[in-house]
C-alpha cells in the first residue's frame, strides 16, 4: 500500500481515488474503452492491482465512476445552452453547439465514443428510439446488487445528454426521428474528434488551436442546419402526401 502522506486515512483514500480516476480517464481518452484494464490502471498509477480492487470491482466500474464524475458538468452546460430554445430546430443547433463547446473546452469526445463502442445492438436501438428510461435502469439496479452494468451506465449517461436531441427530432420528424438523431450525433462526434486532434498536436500556439476549433464548430453547425432543413422538408412533404 502506498505510504500515507495525508493527515487522515480518509484523505489518503480520496487522493488515491482521484489518482485512479485521473489515470482511468487518461486511458479512455488515449486508447478507448478496449484499452482500459485494471492492469493498465495499475501500471499508470503505480498502485498494485490488489489495492485497486478496494476502490472498484473491475474496469467497468472504473469507467462508470469516471462518467459519474464528468456527467454533471456536461449536463449543466447543456441544460443552460438549450434552455429557452424556441423550436426543435433551435434546440438541435443549441445542443450541437453546446456539445462541441464542451469538447473544445474539456475534451469530451472520448465520452461520446464510449457509447458508440458498445456491441449490444438491443441497447443501442432502445436508446436511439428513446425507449430506454431511468425507471427501467432503476429496476435493474434494484434487482441486483445496486450496481449498473457498464453498458447500462453508458446508456443512462447518453440518455441524459441526448434526451433533448431525441425529443427535438421526435417533434420535427416524427415518422423517422432516429435518422435525424444519428446524423446529428454523427456530425457532432466527428467535430469532436477533429477538435481533439487539434489538442493532441504540439508546437501550435493556443490561439491558433482555438481559432481552428471555432472553424470546426461553425462548419459542423452549418452541416447540422442543412440536415435539419432537409429532413424537416422531407417530413413536411411526406405529411402533405399522406393527407
Amino acid at each position: 500500500m502506498p505510504k500515507i502522506q495525508e493527515a487522515t486515512l480518509n484523505e489518503h483514500r480520496q487522493r488515491l481515488l482521484k489518482q485512479i480516476l485521473d489515470a482511468t480517464e487518461s486511458i479512455l481518452k488515449q486508447e478507448g474503452r478496449t484499452g482500459l484494464t485494471m492492469s493498465a490502471v495499475s501500471e499508470r498509477t503505480g498502485i498494485a492491482r490488489n489495492s485497486l480492487y478496494r476502490y472498484a470491482q473491475n474496469a467497468d466500474q472504473l469507467c462508470n465512476m469516471v462518467l459519474e464524475r464528468r456527467l454533471p458538468t456536461w449536463s449543466q452546460a447543456l441544460e443552460r445552452a438549450i434552455r429557452g430554445a424556441s423550436s426543435p430546430q433551435a434546440l438541435i443547433e443549441a445542443w450541437s453547439k453546446a456539445n462541441l463547446r464542451q469538447a473544445s473546452e474539456h475534451g469530451h469526445a472520448w465520452m461520446m465514443d464510449l457509447f458508440s463502442a458498445t456491441s449490444n445492438e438491443q441497447v443501442r436501438a432502445s436508446f436511439v428510439y428513446g425507449e430506454y428510461t431511468d425507471d427501467s435502469l432503476g429496476q435493474q439496479a434494484a434487482s441486483g446488487d445496486g450496481q449498473l452494468s457498464s453498458e447500462d451506465a453508458m446508456v443512462r449517461f447518453h440518455h441524459q445528454v441526448n434526451g433533448p436531441l431525441i425529443s427535438a427530432w421526435q417533434q420535427l420528424a416524427p415518422s423517422h426521428p432516429e435518422i435525424g438523431v444519428e446524423l446529428t450525433r454523427g456530425l457532432v462526434q466527428s467535430g469532436m474528434r477533429l477538435i481533439d486532434a487539434l489538442e493532441r498536436q504540439t508546437g501550435r500556439p493556443p490561439q491558433v488551436s482555438r481559432r481552428e476549433a471555432e472553424g470546426i464548430i461553425e462548419d459542423v453547425l452549418s452541416s447540422v442546419r442543412e440536415v435539419t432543413a432537409t429532413l424537416s422538408k422531407r417530413e413536411s412533404d411526406g405529411s402533405e402526401g399522406r393527407t
